[in-house]
């Protein structure tokens, strides 16, 4: 059948298995927004974490949690573990058998493993969406299986040869807000007050809060007069972040978190952030420079593969955190912002990496399985 919906699938339902944290569970409901435009009935399966990212979905979407636990080192730790996945893999039998998907999609992290397999053992179609540059353990352990493996970049790592006629670049869903973004022009970065934003997430680290604003404080102050800066800071460290920006000459609003995030990331000329899956969509999609700090505790680097795409490609830079000083961060702000024809090209080149319809090619993928 062809790759869009048609009067037969109207009532499908398509289950959605996400890990519980927002870089599986951000592109599993922008996926869920656009199959309840296609009138498909969506069911999402995840973990108590999870839940709270699923916030503003419509309400008739059921979530079910299923227990899941990571695979840790130490016997205790396996043990743990795989008792945990097992017991996911009993309720997600239990699940299966009442909503009856045709489709299960895996957006990868343990949560996501034990619906899938469950799927995979009763014959159920599946489809796994990776959103990072290296494939991740969960969706590894389950490939040989899946029907279709979605992936967000052509150069993700971690790819058997025997799994290449199955996989497809799709992207990464984002946000209908961030798609949004990319119709507007990149702003002059030599016009006016240059803004900066930096993101460091729940993954922010202390250089975030330590490293960064004095590195802004070094910068020369004919710069510092121009800027204005949109910092989102973890809670514990709000107020050493504020007092460290205090008595500067430039705008500064400090943050735990901001409820208009797009509009921010619209009027930003450069950002500082972490790099996540999600965030290195949205910043593509959206046309914009950043210096990636890449979380560096991964198990498998995935930050590092995410960022070192987006220099690849000329639309960042990575400066890795074990290297980061105030020294080479405030040089690096510096001839950034001193070379406004350099970001204006980085902002296109991110733009060219950017995939505004990847949660249309993966509503595709899914009804070519109906």
């Amino acid at each position: 059948m062809s790759a869009s919906l048609d009067q037969s699938s109207e009532k499908k339902t398509i289950l959605l298995s996400a890990g519980g944290t927002g870089g599986h569970v951000f592109p599993a409901r922008a996926l869920a927004e656009e199959l309840l435009s296609k009138n498909y009935k969506v069911a999402i399966a995840t973990d108590s974490r999870g839940l709270k990212y699923f916030n503003g979905l419509d309400q008739s979407v059921p979530r079910h949690i299923i227990a899941s636990g990571a695979y840790t080192s130490g016997i205790k730790g396996k043990i743990f573990g795989l008792l945990a996945l097992a017991r996911g893999y009993i309720q997600s039998h239990t699940l299966i058998t009442t909503i009856k998907p045709s489709v299960v999609v895996g957006f990868g992290g343990y949560p996501s493993a034990p619906p899938v397999f469950a799927a995979q053992h009763r014959g159920i179609p599946t489809v796994l969406h990776e959103q990072n540059a290296i494939l991740g353990m969960a969706n590894a352990l389950l490939a040989s299986k899946a029907k279709k493996l979605a992936l967000s970049t052509d150069h993700t790592t971690g790819i058997k040869p025997e799994w290449a006629n199955k996989c497809f670049t799709t992207g990464n869903p984002i946000r209908k807000e961030i798609a949004n973004i990319a119709q507007a022009s990149y702003p002059d970065p030599a016009l006016g007050k240059f803004y900066l934003m930096i993101v460091g997430g729940s993954q922010g680290a202390k250089c975030f809060a330590d490293i960064v604003p004095e590195a802004i404080k070094a910068l020369p102050e004919d710069i510092k007069h121009r800027l204005s800066i949109f910092h989102q800071a973890r809670p514990d460290d709000l107020d050493a972040v504020k007092a460290a920006y205090e008595g500067e000459s430039f705008e500064a609003d400090i943050r735990p978190f901001f409820e208009d995030m797009p509009e921010r990331i619209a009027k930003s000329h450069l950002m500082i952030t972490r790099s996540g899956a999600s965030t290195i969509a949205e910043l593509a999609a959206a046309g914009r420079p950043a210096i990636y700090v890449p979380f560096p505790w991964n198990r498998d680097n995935q930050q590092l593969f995410n960022a070192e795409q987006m220099a690849n490609g000329e639309a960042g830079i990575v400066i890795e955190e074990k290297n980061l000083t105030v020294k080479t961060l405030s040089k690096t702000l510096s001839n950034l912002i001193e070379s406004p024809k350099n970001l204006e090209n980085m902002a296109r080149k991110a733009k060219n990496i950017g995939i505004l319809d990847a949660t249309k090619r993966l509503e595709n993928l899914i009804a070519g399985l109906l």
